[in-house]
C-alpha cells in the first residue's frame, strides 16, 4: 500500500525545493528562506514528537478515608525532567463533580457526570511544579480520581500530541455522624451501662474492679475492706455474663404520596446518616453490631453479620459510604430473609422512612424471638409502625439542614 506523506513532509520538500531554487538561479536569500524552512519544520516536528518524554503528572491524596465533613488535601506534581522545554503543558484530571474542590480551575465534562481540574503552564528544563488543593468530604460515597490526559505540542500549538495517564485514585467519604441523644436500641439481653434499656450482669467470678454503690446493688457484692478505707460505700464490679449484638436493618427506600416510591436524594442520605450514627454510638459501647440494607454495594445486597472483629466498624461505615440506595428487596424481604438467622439475643434495630404492612407483619412474627427498635425518618408520607409492633419507637426528624447539624435528638 502506497504510503500517504504528512503534511510535515510536504512542507520540508517543498522549503528543500525552495533552497535547490535558489541555489540554481543563485539567489542567496531564496536559498535561506529555503533552508531555513527545513530547519524549523524539522525542529517543530521533533518538539512535538518528543514534548511528553520524560513529563510526569502525579496526583497524592493526604487520606484515602475521610468523615464527612474533613478537609483531604490534594497534592499535583508535575515534572519536565529532560532538557527540552515546554511552551505549554495541559492537563485535564477527572475528578468527582459532586466534591467540593478549593485552590483549582474547574470545567465540566462533555458527559456531565464528571468534572476535569485543569492545569496550563509553561515549564522549563528539569522543572517541577506542584499545586496543592483542598477537598471538603460534603458528599457521601467513594470518589475517584483520575484518569488524567496530558496533552502538549510544539511552541504554534500547530502539531500536539497527547497521552493519557491511566492510574486512579479512590477517596471514600463516609456518612455523616451525629452526636444521638439516646441510645437507639432496647434489648432484652442484661447487658449495658444504662440500667432502664442495658442493664448489667456481672459473673461473681470476674472481677474487674470496685465502684461505688448505685441503689439495685446487692448488699453480698460490698467491699468491706475499701468501704471502711474509704468511709463510702463501694462494690465489686464484675465483667458480664454476655455481649449484647445489634443488627441495623436500614431501607433505603423513600415512601412519597400513596405509598409509592419517590427519588429524594437528601431524605435518603440523611437516612444513610441516621444508621452511620446508631452504629457508631452501638459500638462505642461495646456492641457487636451489623448491617443489612436494601441498598447495594457493587450489585450486592448489604449484608454484615455482628462481629466482634476490631475493623468491624470501619467495614460498617464503608459500606455505608459505598452504597447505592437502589436495590432489588424491599424492607420486609430484607428482614424475613437475615433477622431470623441472627445469633440468639441480637437485637434489631430497624432504620426507615415507611413501615408498610407487609413490614408489620414481619415484625410481629420477629418480636416474639427478638428486642425490636424502630427510628422512623420523619420527613414525608411515610407512616411509623404501631405501639404493639415493636419494643420501642424513635423518631428522626429530617430537615433540609441536617448535613450542618453536629447533633441529632431521637425523639421518643
Amino acid at each position: 500500500m502506497r504510503r500517504r506523506l504528512g503534511g510535515d513532509t510536504w512542507l520540508a520538500g517543498a522549503c528543500a525545493a525552495l533552497a535547490v531554487t535558489g541555489w540554481a538561479i543563485r539567489s542567496s536569500l531564496l536559498a535561506l528562506a529555503g533552508i531555513l524552512g527545513v530547519v524549523v519544520t524539522g525542529l517543530l516536528y521533533l518538539w512535538q514528537r518528543d514534548c511528553l518524554d520524560g513529563v510526569t503528572y502525579r496526583r497524592r491524596l493526604s487520606h484515602q478515608r475521610a468523615v464527612f465533613g474533613d478537609e483531604v488535601l490534594l497534592e499535583v506534581e508535575m515534572v519536565n525532567d529532560k532538557l527540552l522545554p515546554l511552551t505549554w503543558l495541559h492537563v485535564e484530571d477527572t475528578v468527582p463533580r459532586e466534591l467540593t474542590i478549593r485552590g483549582g480551575a474547574l470545567q465540566p465534562a462533555r458527559s456531565g457526570l464528571v468534572r476535569m481540574l485543569t492545569h496550563l503552564v509553561p515549564m522549563l528544563s528539569y522543572q517541577r511544579l506542584v499545586r496543592r488543593l483542598t477537598i471538603v468530604c460534603d458528599e457521601r460515597g467513594a470518589h475517584s480520581f483520575g484518569p488524567a490526559e496530558l496533552e502538549s505540542g510544539d511552541p504554534l500549538g500547530h502539531r500536539r500530541r497527547v497521552r493519557r495517564e491511566a492510574e486512579v485514585h479512590e477517596l471514600v467519604v463516609y456518612p455523616k455522624i451525629f452526636a444521638l441523644s439516646t441510645v437507639a436500641a432496647t434489648s432484652r439481653t442484661p447487658l449495658g451501662d444504662d440500667r432502664a434499656a442495658w442493664m448489667l450482669l456481672g459473673d461473681p467470678a470476674r472481677v474487674s474492679g470496685v465502684r461505688e454503690y448505685r441503689a439495685g446493688d446487692s448488699l453480698r457484692h460490698l467491699h468491706w475492706r475499701a468501704t471502711a478505707r474509704t468511709g463510702s460505700l463501694l462494690v465489686r464490679d464484675f465483667e458480664p455474663t454476655a455481649r449484647l449484638r445489634a443488627a441495623i436493618f436500614l431501607d433505603t427506600h423513600v415512601t412519597g404520596a400513596g405509598g409509592s416510591p419517590v427519588i429524594d436524594r437528601s431524605r435518603v442520605e440523611f437516612g444513610i446518616a441516621v444508621a452511620a450514627s446508631i452504629a457508631v454510638e452501638l459500638s462505642g459501647r461495646g456492641v457487636s453490631t451489623g448491617l443489612f440494607c436494601t441498598g447495594t454495594v457493587g450489585g450486592r445486597t448489604v449484608v454484615q453479620a455482628p462481629t466482634t472483629s476490631p475493623d468491624a466498624l470501619e467495614s460498617l461505615l464503608d459500606l455505608l459510604a459505598r452504597v447505592s440506595p437502589a436495590g432489588p428487596l424491599r424492607l420486609s424481604e430484607l428482614l424475613a430473609g437475615h433477622a431470623g438467622a441472627l445469633p440468639h439475643g441480637t437485637s434489631v434495630v430497624v432504620v426507615a422512612s415507611d413501615f408498610s404492612g407487609q413490614t408489620l407483619i414481619t415484625l410481629d412474627d420477629l418480636r416474639r424471638r427478638r428486642s425490636v427498635t424502630a427510628v422512623t425518618v420523619v420527613g414525608g408520607q411515610g407512616a411509623p409502625p404501631p405501639h404493639e409492633s415493636v419494643d420501642a419507637r424513635l423518631y428522626a426528624r429530617y430537615s433540609d439542614d441536617w448535613k450542618h447539624k453536629a447533633s441529632l435528638e431521637l425523639a421518643v
